[in-house]
């Protein structure tokens, strides 16, 4: 990643002081028609001044906050209150990375500070808990004494974006690779045997393909609900690599590419589980064979660092700093709207419940590198 990463990329405001910001708050303190009609408002609401700093929220904002009994979150900024985890790694706090030049939430609030409306969306990857967001957000001007604030509103839409992500997923790939299925099984009719005994190993993992799609978006639908059961046993590092790469050689997908396994690949045993395992890795693999072009090659390692195993996948593309911000994020996809939640999915699989890390390096220089660790010793 870019050493620059957690530069600010904004016009710094200092927060304003204790004294300032209090004056502030106090105008939207008292109870009027004004607060009793946002009270009544469904949806979450705040009202930003010129530093995107909270100075009053709804009571639906409030409700929201089920971890906050106070005041607290007064004179934060949205993101630092719904634990954005770019919103924490620059000391001047939320919209100061290079990550938040493509923050939804960010773009309409600086639009309604410089006077004009904007709605758009907003995807926020939760600190500690890697909860994924994804908001509907609306930000007004609103001009009181002089002093211009943003009135700023968000919906949840995760479900929606969700259902409709996961829709999309299961009508493109499923029924690609039911279609390529029944023009085998069409093939069959005027074929002699010897030719059915050569479509027999392509049907199959045709077949195989398809069983493996339906049970990746129900892994993904149960770990979302925290539903997903893991399974844990003796794996090797070997077995599950070759295992998938004898899978991809019978797929389209890498026809006229090259999978090449790395010369200090490590053969390790360790305790995890396998089908979860090969399910984040497939992914990988899968997402760097559609990066490349014919006769160009992935790498596919493994290496042993303290007491974790460390796998990787490397292609020798480059995938542009606004992508690489978005990565991850549910719902983001290179592939188009609605297309593919294999990298949140791995993340999602691998940190909450195999104790793991993803991870990526990418530059014009040296390419593309997905990395999974898992322990060794799941305990």
């Amino acid at each position: 990643m870019d050493n620059k990463k957690n530069e600010p990329i904004i016009e710094i405001k200092n927060r304003l002081s204790i004294e300032d910001f209090n004056f502030q708050k106090k105008s939207f303190s008292e109870k009027n028609l004004f607060t009793e009609i946002l009270d009544s408002t469904p949806d979450y609401l705040v009202v930003l001044n010129q530093q995107r700093q909270i100075v009053y929220s709804n009571q639906a904002f409030k409700n929201l906050l089920t971890k906050v009994n106070d005041d607290s979150f007064y004179g934060k900024r949205p993101g630092e209150v719904l634990n954005c985890q770019r919103a924490f790694i620059n000391p001047e706090g939320c919209g100061t990375t290079e990550f938040c030049t493509t923050c939804g939430a960010l773009k309409v609030i600086l639009s309604s500070l410089k006077g004009e409306e904007d709605v758009q969306e907003c995807r926020i990857i939760q600190k500690e808990t890697n909860e994924a967001l994804d908001l509907r957000v609306w930000a007004k001007p609103l001009n009181i004494d002089g002093q211009v604030y943003s009135v700023f509103t968000f919906v949840d839409i995760s479900h929606e974006k969700r259902r409709l992500a996961l829709e999309r997923i299961f009508f493109h790939d499923v029924l690609n690779t039911a279609n390529g299925l029944k023009s085998y099984v069409n093939l069959l009719n005027d074929s002699s045997f010897e030719e059915i005994k050569e479509m027999e190993p392509i049907a199959s993992a045709l077949v195989f393909r398809l069983l493996e799609e339906i049970k990746a978006q129900r892994d993904l639908m149960l770990a979302e609900n925290q539903e997903l059961a893991i399974n844990l046993q003796f794996c090797n590092s070997k077995k599950i690599i070759n295992d998938l790469i004898n899978l991809y050689k019978n797929q389209s997908i890498s026809e006229e590419k090259v999978i090449e396994v790395d010369n200090d690949f490590k053969s390790i045993e360790f305790i995890s589980d396998e089908i979860l395992i090969s399910r984040v890795l497939s992914n990988m693999i899968k997402n760097a064979l559609e990066s490349i072009t014919v006769e160009k090659k992935i790498k596919i390692g493994c290496n042993l660092l303290n007491n974790k195993i460390q796998f990787f996948v490397h292609n020798p593309g480059f995938i542009p700093m606004e992508t690489q911000y978005q990565i991850f994020q549910r719902s983001f996809s290179t592939k188009g709207v609605g297309r593919g939640l294999g990298t949140y999915s791995m993340k999602l699989i691998t940190e909450r419940y195999l104790k793991g890390k993803i991870y990526f390096n990418s530059s014009e220089e040296n390419g593309t590198t997905f990395f999974a660790e898992y322990p060794i010793n799941f305990e």
